[in-house]
């Protein structure tokens, strides 16, 4: 008889502890309940589980609760202006920018006779045509080079086309490489844009200074 009263009593103190779920929908919608079956299988990975002690009100029943339409739009709104930032393109004198600041670079490899690092800044016509040691063999075997110092490269411009190309002219100082004074002439290199890097042409610099 004492076995049967003490199963009695533990099975009124499970059920007084009961377990509660909590879960929200798609549409924002705050759900409570006891029966885990009932729950949607796809919303069973976000459960908050939680017991209710006996005699304490539960915050909420098992009634669904849809979050406040005012404060679910304006977290909405702010998070909306957010991903609109952040894929915001870059501004058009950013973009002329990067695309100066590259050729620079690129000049300047070629004033230094790093022709392996200039290879990477050609487009990829110029990597279907010619291999890198083909590029190399033939910038060394040219008469002429960039002057030093500030006579490399002067008054650049650039001419927005679009996000992915851009033409930049510039003064450029040509030097013999076997001396003699430095031939200044205008030119105008496109810059493509290629997976994030700036590229050019380096057929256009395989031809060196006009004459």
């Amino acid at each position: 008889m004492r076995g049967v009263v003490i199963f009695f009593v533990l099975s009124i103190c499970m059920t007084a502890w009961a377990e509660t779920y909590k879960w929200v929908d798609e549409k924002g919608t705050v759900h409570f309940t006891q029966d885990y079956g009932s729950i949607p299988e796809k919303y069973r990975g976000q459960l908050e589980q939680r017991v209710e002690e006996p005699g304490v009100k539960p915050e909420m029943n098992q009634e669904s609760q849809k979050v406040p339409k005012e404060r679910s739009n304006k977290g909405l709104q702010k998070s909306s202006r957010k991903d609109r930032n952040e894929k915001q393109p870059a501004s058009k004198d950013r973009i002329e920018s990067d695309a100066a600041e590259t050729l620079r670079t690129i000049l300047f490899l070629w004033r230094d006779e790093k022709y392996e690092a200039l290879y990477a800044y050609g487009i990829d016509a110029n990597r279907v045509k010619m291999s890198r040691e083909e590029f190399v063999k033939k910038m060394k075997k040219k008469s002429w080079g960039l002057a030093s110092s500030w006579e490399t490269v002067r008054d650049m411009e650039t001419k927005f086309k679009s996000s992915t190309s851009v033409y930049v002219s510039a003064r450029i100082g040509y030097k013999s490489k076997q001396g003699g004074t430095v031939k200044v002439q205008s030119e105008t290199y496109q810059m493509r844009l290629d997976n994030g890097v700036w590229k050019t042409d380096l057929s256009k610099i395989l031809q060196g200074p006009k004459k």
